[in-house]
């Protein structure tokens, strides 16, 4: 979590959209955030958190200059599939456990193009 190359607003920065006092000012805030929500052991603020930074990591692989065999990201790329190996069995098994359950609606229902 204190790895600034998962942070949105490091990124924002380098492109131009905010400051780097903005950017700054937003990683102490996420500093903050991040051992508050532990520290109260305030678990959907934390998978909050830490899934706005896996999809930054995403976001960064899918979008930007990270490839195939690079050094880029290599480390947080490590740790988020650390992570990622121990949540997705057990968001599976909660789906499964409450296939009973309404989940919403799809976001990218099936269309049916006859």
């Amino acid at each position: 979590m204190d790895n600034e190359f998962i942070l949105q607003a490091y990124w924002d920065y380098h492109a131009g959209r905010i400051t780097e006092d903005s950017w700054k000012s937003e990683r102490s805030k996420a500093k903050v955030a991040a051992n508050k929500a532990l520290s109260q052991n305030d678990t959907a603020k934390v998978l909050s958190i830490l899934f706005s930074r896996l999809y930054t990591l995403r976001n960064q692989l899918i979008h930007g200059g990270a490839t195939y065999l690079s050094s880029a990201n290599r480390q947080q790329l490590k740790d988020c599939c650390g992570i990622l190996e121990k949540l997705v069995p057990s968001i599976i098994e909660i789906m499964m456990d409450s296939a009973d359950k309404i989940w919403g609606e799809a976001v990218y229902p099936l269309i049916n193009n006859n």
